[in-house]
């Protein structure tokens, strides 16, 4: 692997890297630094990396990785983690820099940081984003909407996920383009395939039959999955797809549920809420199609991992999808579910489409790895550190 830098360049530095959001059960910005570290680790030459954890999150996610530090500090809340406890352990572990890997940073920090701020669309109301509002979700919101701000301006720089979250970051939160670099994330390529032996297996002890249609559902409004359902009533009868909604957490709240009844669709719907990273990699590998109808995104990982497996993948033209699809998936107008349920037909009833779409993805999954994020943000690292120093990024 080419190297990031030389020995002189890292000579002393440490790295703090907050890997909080990957314990317990990570989704979205827990998946990125659950698969960054790791490719940070194989790095050579490269500074003294150590990783952030609070006890009450969950257990180490990396247990077999060497050569990472673990710094072990305590509250489970996010705020009071972000605030105080990161700024305090970045202290504690003499770190040259730490990394805020989830949106937020330190207001207040003796240690001088980076962020990754993936996306601005926590920039709106409330109402515009969640399906349902509760007073955990109002306080998170409320933090993230009026807290990244100050942080990522006190940042020495700051990584995103797409050149799309970029320009957002510039008219939504006024960072200064020059500080903020564009770091995309990348394919699964890593994880090893289940034989299908094992995916027939968990499909059914998840009661999944085939074929079905993968999608990811969310209270978020911009996950759009309530316009993927009423794409799914247009569905003929004679049709033998099921859907899968997976991800589809706090499902009590949401209003998935009785629209799925009030459809008649009950039979016809499956709706999963948290599944383990096994599961997840089944109902990938089983599924005719990966429909995901977003109505916002800052990257998209769930896209780049059907790509990664092989699985032609339906989706929307809205936000950063363009730049990480290409031409390798099909398009639909999210706010229009006679299109959405025509563009996964398209793909149901056309195997020589379905084939082309999964080849053309996979070829576009080639463009993202984590070696290359992991050598990206690692030049990040270095500008902040020259120009923590002094010196003149090069």
């Amino acid at each position: 692997m080419k190297p990031v830098g030389n020995g002189r360049d890292w000579k002393n530095s440490i790295i703090l890297v907050d890997g909080r959001p990957a314990q317990g059960r990570p989704r979205g910005m827990g998946i990125y630094i659950l698969r960054l570290l790791p490719a940070l680790a194989v790095i050579s030459p490269r500074p003294e990396i150590r990783v952030a954890l609070a006890r009450a999150a969950g257990p180490d996610p990396w247990p077999g990785l060497k050569g990472i530090e673990r710094v072990w500090g305590s509250g489970k809340n996010t705020v009071l983690w972000e605030q105080r406890e990161l700024p305090r352990l970045a202290v504690r572990s003499q770190a040259s820099l730490l990394h805020c890997t989830a949106n937020a940073s330190p207001w207040k920090s003796k240690v001088p940081h980076v962020v990754t701020v993936h996306d601005a669309i926590f920039i709106r109301k409330l109402t515009q984003i969640s399906g349902a509002v509760y007073p955990r979700q109002l306080l998170a919101h409320y933090y993230y909407y009026y807290g990244v701000t100050p942080g990522a301006n006190r940042a020495k720089l700051v990584l995103t996920d797409s050149e799309y979250s970029r320009l957002e970051l510039i008219s939504k939160l006024r960072l200064k383009p020059g500080n903020i670099h564009v770091v995309p994330l990348g394919a699964p390529h890593q994880l090893a395939l289940l034989h299908e032996r094992e995916v027939a297996k968990t499909l059914v002890e998840l009661k999944i039959p085939r074929p079905y249609v993968l999608g990811f559902g969310a209270i978020d409004l911009r996950k759009n999955t309530a316009n993927l359902v009423r794409a799914f009533a247009q569905f003929p009868l004679k049709s033998a797809a099921t859907l899968v909604l997976t991800g589809l957490e706090k499902a009590r709240r949401s209003r998935i549920p009785k629209l799925v009844n009030n459809l008649g669709l009950r039979d016809r719907v499956r709706i999963l809420e948290y599944v383990n990273e096994k599961e997840l990699m089944a109902l990938f590998q089983g599924a005719a199609v990966l429909a995901y109808p977003t109505r916002a995104e800052g990257f998209g990982l769930p896209i780049l991992q059907a790509f990664y497996l092989g699985v032609p993948v339906v989706t929307s033209e809205a936000g950063s999808i363009p730049e990480l699809a290409g031409k390798a998936a099909c398009f639909a107008d999210p706010e229009n579910p006679c299109s959405i349920a025509q563009a996964i037909l398209s793909v149901l009833n056309d195997s020589r489409k379905a084939h082309d779409l999964a080849i053309a993805g996979h070829r576009q999954s080639e463009h993202f790895t984590w070696e290359a994020t992991a050598r990206k943000t690692m030049k990040v690292y270095q500008k902040a550190l020259q120009k923590q120093r002094g010196g003149s990024p090069s």
